[in-house]
């Protein structure tokens, strides 16, 4: 009995989600380029091939139920696709012991400017000094820092050939476990290692001799951006900059905090929400200046040339803004609406997102380990799945109605993720973002794309000084927004396991539309349950050892503040804590007593851990950190040794980027 309702009922949802199968095909290749990741070691290619084509076949000669072949079908697509592109990127990681100083010639890729200094992209480098390697540098990034790097009037132009001296370093690999881990992006980037520029660059070609459409582009975004730094201050063409070019580096990090804090840090990122206005705004104005011409709009379809029109205009913005894993999905799902308009047909749009999603991951595979594919993809879905169930917002508070619910509905899939990452939290995204979208809509975008079509004339400025002032309020109302109570929340790090399940509930109850998706809105309320009840890690070591740190019930300690802050500001976000403190600060002083110099003793959870810096011991010619651990009945006692010019990893993972 039991049997034929289980069958009945799987057979109902078969009949209900059969014309939804293309949104789960992402789903599956999701699953198997994360299990691909998640391995300590590279595996052989053609373990990939082999389940690959095995499942094809399977999928093949399976008659009934022939959809839930297709599931270890995606599975092993993505898996195999990871594995290809791993092998095709081959990046060669730079892994010299130490830092070396190294005279070398390099062409620009790009010239960014922040309030540091400057930030350069290098390839094709020809080191000049006696350097032994195993392979052979790809792209550099190269780093001049100070005031001369600021007060530099050289234009490094994208193209030319430079002549750098510079100290080389690895790329850094994850702070500790369950950290972002840059060298992985650095290695799937084409970035073999980085450098810091020890004194004024100097050009020995304006132009490269090889030109290429990837080079215009850059050169053309190199000019738009000094263009806009010619006519605006320095804050508000920073921001400018990162809405037509995708260029953010030079944003300060107060301007940051104001967009983060206030729940519009998506606006500075070219996604959806920049692509579509630009789109529409074109489709509309060609539209309405092709049907002012009787003979055009009497004999033409003026709707599918006002299309052919937009897709070209954004398809040029997205070239020209650095083409950003959100913006190419924007561009897809933008490039399937015109292509209905064009068979006048209506674009289903979460079968668009499932077909951007799988064109990206069969491509670039590794972007779903990256906050800007799954926050991106994440908020799309979120709204698309709201608005398929026939919400309508009619009357005059319609813009209001949509903007407040829109923010509602894309904000709880991405702040999972901006947990996740970001250790960050806010509540006061919906006021900020009721007034911030509207008034990128209507004007700062318009105004951005008038202006870069009067570039082409030189007659910019206006319009560039109109986007200007736009930007100007974008900036006021995201530091007022920024002020309000509520504005930032410092997050623990969610367990794998916890993400897993958030994930899979959004999914389900997201793209299902049978009755069993309420059932994702119950394992969401219990990924959250689970969240507040985690184990946290109470100890962190530095890779160099050099510097430990522990967590009590009222703060984050360490012993030092001054070495590896990135590492330890992450770590201590990882676990809730927004600020740091020294052992012997007054917040540490009820769990950390100290000894003699530079010797702590600290309890944890029913834990005696005694820390000695024997940093100053002659006896020693290597400075060490010393952990004695002791519980209250002195059963047992552990000594670690950790020297601190040598890496100790329990844990190491044989991988390309590793």
């Amino acid at each position: 009995m039991y049997i034929e309702r289980i069958r009945k009922f799987f057979d109902d949802f078969c009949e209900d989600e059969k014309h939804r199968l293309l949104n789960f095909v992402p789903v599956g290749m999701g699953i198997g380029i994360c299990l691909y990741f998640c391995l300590d070691e590279e595996p052989n290619l053609c373990w990939g091939a082999v389940l690959f084509f095995s499942s094809l076949t399977a999928s093949i000669f399976v008659k009934t139920h022939r959809w839930a072949a297709y599931v270890p079908l995606a599975i092993a697509l993505g898996f195999f696709a990871s594995q290809l592109r791993t092998k095709m990127v081959d990046t060669f990681m730079f892994s010299a012991d130490g830092n070396r100083a190294v005279s070398l010639i390099a062409t620009v890729e790009s010239c960014e400017k922040s309030e540091k200094g400057l930030f350069f992209l290098v390839n094709n480098a020809k080191i000049l000094s006696k350097l032994k390697l195993d392979g052979t540098l790809n792209k550099l990034y190269l780093t001049w820092r100070g005031k001369k790097a600021l007060q530099s009037g050289k234009d490094y132009v994208p193209g030319s050939r430079v002549l750098f001296r510079t100290i080389l370093s690895p790329m850094d690999s994850r702070a500790f476990p369950g950290a972002y881990d840059f060298k992985k992006q650095s290695y799937f980037k084409g970035i073999s290692a980085r450098g810091f520029i020890m004194k004024q660059p100097k050009i020995l070609e304006d132009r490269h001799p090889k030109a290429s459409v990837a080079l215009f582009l850059e050169q053309l975004r190199h000019k738009i951006n000094k263009k806009i730094e010619s006519y605006l201050s320095r804050d508000i063409a920073a921001v400018s900059k990162a809405l037509i070019t995708g260029n953010k580096t030079g944003i300060s990090k107060e301007i940051r905090a104001f967009f983060a804090n206030s729940g519009t840090a998506h606006i500075l990122a070219i996604s959806g929400l920049h692509m579509s206005i630009i789109g529409f705004f074109v489709f509309w104005i060609f539209r309405v200046f092709l049907c002012c011409f009787t003979r055009i709009s009497m004999f033409y379809n003026t709707k599918k040339i006002a299309a052919v029109i937009s897709w070209v205009v954004v398809l040029f913005y997205l070239n020209i803004s650095g083409n950003s894993v959100p913006s190419v999905r924007a561009f897809i799902m933008h490039s399937l609406v015109i292509i209905a308009i064009m068979l006048n047909r209506v674009a289903l749009t979460m079968r668009s997102i499932a077909i951007a999603a799988t064109a990206i991951m069969l491509s670039t595979p590794e972007v779903i380990l990256f906050p800007s594919f799954q926050m991106s993809f994440g908020a799309v879905i979120a709204i698309v799945a709201f608005y398929e169930h026939s919400w309508n917002f009619s009357g005059l508070c319609k813009i209001l109605a949509g903007t407040v619910v829109t923010t509602i509905v894309a904000t709880i899939p991405t702040s999972i993720f901006s947990i996740h990452t970001f250790n960050q939290l806010t509540l006061n995204s919906i006021p900020a973002n009721v007034l911030s979208i509207p008034l990128m809509s209507f004007f700062i975008m318009p105004t951005a794309i008038v202006a870069l079509f009067f570039m082409i004339f030189g007659y910019e400025y206006p319009f560039v000084f109109l986007m200007g002032q736009g930007v100007n309020l974008l900036i006021k109302i995201s530091e007022y927004a920024s002020r309000l109570p509520g504005s930032f929340f410092v997050m623990p790090t969610p367990s794998a396991e916890i993400m897993a399940l958030w994930i899979f509930s959004v999914l389900l109850l997201t793209l299902i539309h049978h009755k069993i998706r309420f059932c994702g809105l119950v394992g969401f309320c219990a990924g959250v349950v689970l969240y507040f009840f985690q184990p946290l890690p109470d100890i962190f070591i530095s890779r160099d050892a050099r510097v430990v740190g522990i967590r009590t019930n009222d703060a984050v300690c360490f012993n030092h503040l001054g070495y590896c802050r990135s590492a330890t500001n992450a770590w201590a976000k990882s676990i809730g804590f927004g600020k740091r403190e020294k052992f012997n600060s007054e917040a540490c002083s009820k769990h950390i007593v100290p000894l003699a110099k530079n010797s702590y003793v600290a309890q944890i959870k029913g834990l005696t851990v005694a820390i000695a810096d024997q940093e100053e011991e002659e006896e020693k010619p290597e400075s060490s950190l010393t952990l004695h651990l002791n519980n209250e009945e002195n059963d047992f006692a552990e000594l670690i040794y950790l020297p601190s010019r040598e890496r100790i990893s329990i844990k190491s993972q044989k991988r390309p980027w590793s």
